[in-house]
């Protein structure tokens, strides 16, 4: 008799995983998780088109069985599945960019204490069950789904650790509206919205007392001379917002202000840009690089998305860099 362990280990050497163990997708699991998500086994729910590849909705639930998520997720994985496929998010150029983005997943609303997902102490790396598998199913989908036997390729310079799991999620009650309202939708929804990004940089003020000084520090991290975006512009930042610097800043500024605030400021020299080598001596037009101008690495205010989460006790915040080839997505999770 094959035991568990041997299956695990079969799974392992068939390349079905992301380097740690999985639970192996026996039918009666998958079939348990794909009706949660509310499909049928061989609903076609998007396409991978670099492959030529139509993925079904047990292919999707074979993948949220080996992450080891819980079949009470069902209706996350389904509006994270069809935000994962849509083909602004460009799955597979995050896989394989030598930037070494990750997917990183943000689920806001009321489902975020339904299902305990984790949104205080250690929010940017939180192993509770939802936050982990939710974020592992989501870096796990492209590669077993787009490949045969679900090999695991390996990309990027120097990699990125959220490509095991990232997932963060937002505080249910917040002092601005809802992350989701960013996204188009209502403050009471509950949403999954994906990035491409990434790692997340720590900004770490002690002693400020007024919001503007917090942000002129979220500033000077968003405009670091090694800032990813500076030439095209057209990535955003995710701004993470713990409770010590959410409510300095939420005293003086409204969201669109704080934003507005960070666009002004957020900006290096293009002469000094271009002397270090971050810009090109001859840019293309469509760079809009102007000689002698303070430049952002961001052309709009609204490139700039806020979320609050994350635990009292030390004030800190951090910034997360968006991948220049994608386009976040977000999907309304029904209830």
């Amino acid at each position: 008799m094959i035991t568990l362990h041997e299956d695990i280990e079969r799974c392992m050497d068939a390349g079905w995983s992301d380097g740690l163990p999985v639970i192996p997708p026996y039918g009666t699991l998958v079939d348990a998780m794909v009706a949660e998500m509310g499909w049928a086994p061989t609903d076609i729910v998007g396409e991978l088109k670099d492959v030529d590849m139509e993925v079904r909705a047990e292919q999707l639930g074979a993948a949220a069985v080996m992450a080891g998520c819980l079949p009470s997720y069902g209706r996350v994985l389904r509006a994270l599945s069809l935000a994962l496929l849509a083909p602004e998010h460009n799955l597979s150029g995050t896989e394989v960019t030598t930037g070494g983005a990750s997917t990183l997943v943000v689920v806001s609303g009321p489902v975020v204490g339904e299902l305990g997902f984790a949104h205080g102490a250690n929010a940017l790396g939180a192993n509770a069950r939802g936050n982990a598998t939710v974020g592992r199913f989501a870096a796990m989908v492209r590669h077993f789904c787009g490949r045969v036997g679900g090999t695991l390729d390996q990309h990027g310079t120097i990699g990125h650790p959220g490509r095991l799991s990232f997932c963060i999620a937002e505080h249910p009650d917040t002092l601005w509206p809802a992350f989701h309202t960013q996204r188009g939708l209502e403050a009471g929804a509950s949403a999954v919205s994906i990035f491409a990004t990434e790692g997340p940089i720590s900004v770490n003020n002690h002693y400020a007392t007024d919001g503007a000084l917090i942000l002129e520090t979220i500033a000077d991290t968003l405009s670091h001379l090694g800032s990813t975006s500076y030439y095209w512009r057209m990535a955003g930042y995710l701004i993470v917002l713990p409770p010590e610097h959410m409510r300095l800043v939420a005293a003086s500024f409204s969201r669109a202000e704080a934003r507005r605030f960070l666009h002004e400021r957020a900006v290096r020299s293009t002469d000094e840009l271009q002397r270090i080598g971050r810009l090109p001596a001859s840019p293309r037009p469509d760079a809009k690089v102007e000689p002698g101008a303070p430049r952002s690495p961001v052309d709009r205010e609204d490139r700039f998305v806020f979320i609050e989460s994350g635990a009292e006790g030390g004030k800190f915040s951090a910034v997360i860099p968006e991948w220049v080839a994608s386009v976040p997505v977000t999907r309304s999770i029904q209830s």
